[in-house]
């Protein structure tokens, strides 16, 4: 790939603030969520994990790894992410401090309501999901928020491990093939293998998980959230400043998705910060009526800070 690499963080997160001073305070609020997360992930060990159950057949049929995986494997690893990233996520959200110092004592004391937010966070359990915030006394969407933020690190460090028992790379789905999250982005990427551009020349559309960081091929002109490919209602809309910046959206769900055109550019890219700098693509989309695919806490809550109390 021509656009891989890392640029330091401080300079991914100034250059987002730079080039989009109207989002200043989103972009800052929440790359400081982005450099804790990427900070514990490379302090947090991959732990011995129940791998014997997974199933390449059921895998090839849509189940991400994680979902061969008991949730409460991840007990250690979440016990000390939340620690560190509940803290943070105080600062983002400063009316929540106290409901989040008190999920933090909750969940040190309480192993049974521990193994419920690991059921709703790591194999999508709504019913888990909904006992655990009751028992709280949160809003579901709130913890949910949390639960997220705290959980990413932990997947992300066992990612390697999970990966290699499956065929991974001949996965199409729309979602994460290892942790089942929704992307936060997609790319259009060009790669130096010509036999890749047999069916198109415009790029491959790759996509990014927030949650695990891994990245995946999908199809074109498809709607990552309903299917839709008739492509009379997918919509592609660039932004006034940049025609690398891209919005494809779905009129029949009215899903959107940012994506950034990576054919000709060979500059390096931190993916796992990318999305953070087209967060005025998210505030665009919105204000058109369109519901963000991606679970990013800036674009589910960034332009209301109040809103997930």
């Amino acid at each position: 790939m021509t656009s891989t690499g890392t640029p330091s963080k401080e300079s991914a997160v100034n250059n987002f603030t730079i080039h989009h001073e109207a989002f200043q305070k989103i972009i800052e609020r929440f790359g400081v969520l982005l450099r804790r997360q990427e900070e514990l992930q490379e302090k947090l060990e991959a732990v011995d994990m129940s791998m014997e159950n997974i199933d390449e057949q059921r895998f090839l049929g849509g189940e991400p790894v994680v979902s061969f995986v008991p949730s409460q494997d991840f007990e250690p690893l979440f016990q000390v992410a939340a620690k560190d990233i509940w803290p943070v996520l105080s600062i983002i959200f400063p009316p929540l401090a106290e409901s989040l110092k008190a999920l933090g004592q909750k969940l040190e004391t309480d192993t049974s309501w521990a193994h419920l937010c690991l059921q709703a966070v790591a194999h999508g359990n709504a019913q888990a999901l909904d006992q655990a915030a009751t028992q709280a006394i949160v809003a579901p969407d709130f913890l949910l928020l949390a639960l997220r933020a705290a959980y990413g690190p932990c997947i992300a460090v066992q990612k390697d491990n999970l990966i290699k028992n499956v065929p991974i790379e001949v996965w199409r789905q729309a979602y994460c093939p290892v942790c089942g999250s929704d992307p936060d982005l997609a790319t259009l990427e060009n790669h130096p293998d010509p036999s890749e551009f047999l069916v198109s020349k415009s790029g491959e559309l790759w996509h990014h998980c927030p949650t695990c960081t891994h990245r995946w091929r999908f199809v074109r002109m498809q709607c990552p959230n309903c299917g839709n490919k008739d492509h009379k209602s997918l919509t592609r809309f660039n932004m006034p400043d940049s025609l690398q910046t891209i919005i494809y959206a779905c009129e029949q769900c009215q899903h959107y998705l940012p994506c950034l055109n990576l054919v000709e550019n060979s500059q390096k890219i931190n993916f796992n910060q990318a999305a953070l700098n087209l967060v005025h693509l998210d505030a665009a989309a919105q204000s058109k009526g369109y519901t963000p695919l991606s679970p990013a806490p800036w674009a589910v809550f960034g332009f209301d800070q109040e809103k997930p109390s």
